[in-house]
């Protein structure tokens, strides 16, 4: 089973992240970075599943900077997307950096990192892979990437990117928009999955659509396969 762990942030204060190691590791780390219920039971089994194909996990605590350990159950939306309001996204991509350190801490200076995000974290994922020392991006649904959008053609390592066909949480014209950006990227591939709403890879919470959910974490294991395992 995973634990806490104290990682220092760049400004010398320090933050937890949940962390899930494998029995047999493959020499690559993974950043798991959750939605705006932060590092609830899912988040932890999220890990712990990519535990148990070899990559040593951290999973943060997004919110530390406003109210630190604050992990809330999917019955309490309105307290989830309060903190989702003021969380400080420029201090939670920062982390990032930190964050990959310490993995390549524990796996070696060559070892590389891929971060997966969801939600929130889809969001902080794209920023931090064009801000932060990570060597590839899973992005699920991320959401306020119209803010982003001058930022976004930057990406340069590989990425996939994942949006449910039928959100109601992320209009249309930003997913176009998204889509349009990464066109010409040849590193990025861009999923919209048919007949699926925001949140359809959360595993045993509604609105899972395992079909979907199933195709997405494959496709990430394949990138995951060929750009992170093995180190440099």
């Amino acid at each position: 089973m995973g634990t806490f762990v104290d990682i220092t942030a760049k400004d010398g204060r320090s933050f937890k992240a949940f962390l899930a190691e494998p029995e047999t590791p493959n020499g690559a780390g993974l950043i798991v970075l959750p939605e705006v219920y932060n590092v609830n039971e899912w988040v932890k089994s999220v890990a712990e599943r990519y535990a148990s194909r070899g990559f040593t996990v951290l999973a943060p605590d997004l919110f530390w900077r406003q109210e630190p350990g604050v992990h809330l159950g999917y019955d309490q939306p309105e307290r989830a997307r309060a903190q989702g309001e003021e969380v400080d996204v420029d201090g939670v991509v920062s982390d990032l950096g930190p964050l990959a350190a310490e993995l390549r801490r524990r796996l070696g200076s060559a070892a590389k990192v891929g971060v997966i995000g969801f939600c929130l974290g889809g969001r902080i994922a794209l920023l931090g892979g064009i801000r932060e020392p990570v060597d590839a991006v899973v992005a699920y649904y991320g959401v306020k990437l119209d803010r982003h959008l001058d930022e976004l053609p930057k990406l340069s390592v590989p990425a996939l990117i994942y949006f449910g066909a039928d959100d109601p949480w992320i209009p249309g014209e930003t997913v176009d928009a998204v889509q349009a950006i990464y066109s010409d990227h040849p590193n990025v591939e861009f999923f919209r999955y048919p007949e699926t709403g925001h949140a359809f890879a959360r595993e045993g919470y509604e609105p899972y659509r395992p079909d979907a959910a199933k195709l997405a974490e494959q496709r990430a294991l394949e990138l995951f396969g060929k750009a992170i395992v093995g180190g440099a």
